[in-house]
């Protein structure tokens, strides 16, 4: 989102807001007109709708202004484990209260976002200033849906910081609050080889990578645009990697990524590891506008930690982008020990929240502030001890 504020509360302001089940209420023109170059747009909704993914609703929410169509807001409704982020030992106490009081960690969920996109995907018109008129007529919408689905959060989910400076004045007089989320991880690509890569990273690293770099030979590396063969075997290699995460929100089904392979075939890309005639792993990625984006990645762990296929996939990625001009390498969120030592920077985002009770929206408050992923991650953390 660029948005710039404004405060004009003329009659002119006034917007018309609807809501939708489905991104193919509005054209791709239009979509692309409030979402330019954006990799997880129209087409990656609309995969995400088409996979059927249990536990989510999705819907969409759109402000017009003189019959013209404004702003697209993403949105789902899922039942949210309010311990989704929680990791380590606080875990265990979190999942003991989730039986003893069901009702009390668990709450219906309306997001403005999506599940599957590193951030907040808002649409909004570039040439028309986000105004506290338009704030008013998405959040008074919200209120409506949220209703009429029986949820008692709403949440705008991953804002990235920019955005939540500007969002966040707009917000809170409406009762929301504000905690930080999963940051997105990004590697600039501004060197011409591998060595130059090598050259950001510590000694111990270098090292360490070109150490693995040498078991890249004995595998067999190809590049599927679209749609790729095998896709039963890689959807496998993924559910693996699912189960043996700690954080676990949505489970994707096959039928998601053929989609997205089919909706998107100039900018999805598979590539895929084999040992042998052995499929071990997969990275399928988005690309366009100078980024590319690692969205999901699937392993047979017994054949991949023989070879460190977590290390060779990501300098393989890195070496696309260099191959192909890509600016920037963005690895999305999770494993953030691993990326900063890989060179990665971090772009925060937050949830910008409130309980429909207001009552009870104290002591969300409260409690998000407690339950917070960085509470929880070693290197943010540390990364937080530094700042």
């Amino acid at each position: 989102m660029q948005l710039t504020l404004s405060y004009d509360q003329s009659e002119s302001s006034r917007y018309e807001s609807h809501y939708t089940f489905t991104a193919a209420k509005y054209d791709e023109v239009t979509w692309q007109r409030l979402l330019p170059n954006s990799l997880e747009g129209y087409r990656y909704h609309l995969a995400f709708e088409l996979g059927r993914v249990t536990g989510f609703k999705t819907g969409y929410i759109s402000l017009s202004k003189a019959g013209t169509v404004v702003c697209i807001a993403p949105i789902f409704v899922t039942d949210y484990a309010l311990d989704t982020t929680v990791q380590g030992p606080m875990k265990a106490l979190t999942q003991q209260l989730s039986k003893w009081l069901p009702n009390l960690m668990t709450v219906r969920l309306l997001c403005v976002g999506s599940p599957v996109t590193d951030s907040a995907q808002i649409g909004f018109f570039k040439d028309l200033p986000l105004d506290a008129e338009m704030i008013k007529a998405l959040t008074e919408k919200l209120d409506e849906v949220a209703e009429r689905e029986g949820a008692t959060v709403i949440a705008f989910k991953d804002v990235i910081a920019a955005d939540t400076q500007q969002l966040q004045p707009l917000l809170a007089p409406k009762g929301y609050a504000s905690v930080e989320n999963m940051p997105v991880a990004k590697n600039l690509i501004n060197f011409k080889d591998l060595d130059g890569y090598f050259a950001t990273l510590s000694y111990s690293t270098r090292k360490n990578l070109r150490r693995k770099l040498k078991a890249l030979n004995e595998l067999r590396v190809e590049e599927h645009n679209g749609l790729p063969p095998h896709l039963e075997e890689i959807y496998q290699l993924y559910l693996n990697c699912y189960e043996k995460s700690e954080l676990k929100f949505e489970k994707l089904t096959l039928a998601f990524f053929e989609s997205l392979a089919g909706l998107m075939p100039n900018q999805c890309r598979f590539v895929l590891y084999y040992k042998g005639d052995k499929l071990i792993g997969f990275n399928c990625l988005l690309h366009g506008n100078g980024v590319l984006m690692d969205k999901y990645i699937g392993m047979d762990y017994e054949h991949s930690k023989q070879v460190n296929l977590y290390s060779l996939s990501w300098l393989y990625n890195i070496q696309m982008c260099i191959r192909d001009s890509f600016h920037t390498f963005q690895s999305g969120q999770a494993a953030y020990d691993t990326k900063l030592s890989l060179g990665a920077s971090l772009e925060q985002t937050h949830i910008l929240f409130k309980h429909r009770n207001r009552f009870v929206n104290p002591i969300l408050k409260l409690a998000s502030r407690v339950l917070a992923y960085g509470n929880f991650d070693t290197a943010l953390k540390e990364v937080k001890s530094i700042e």
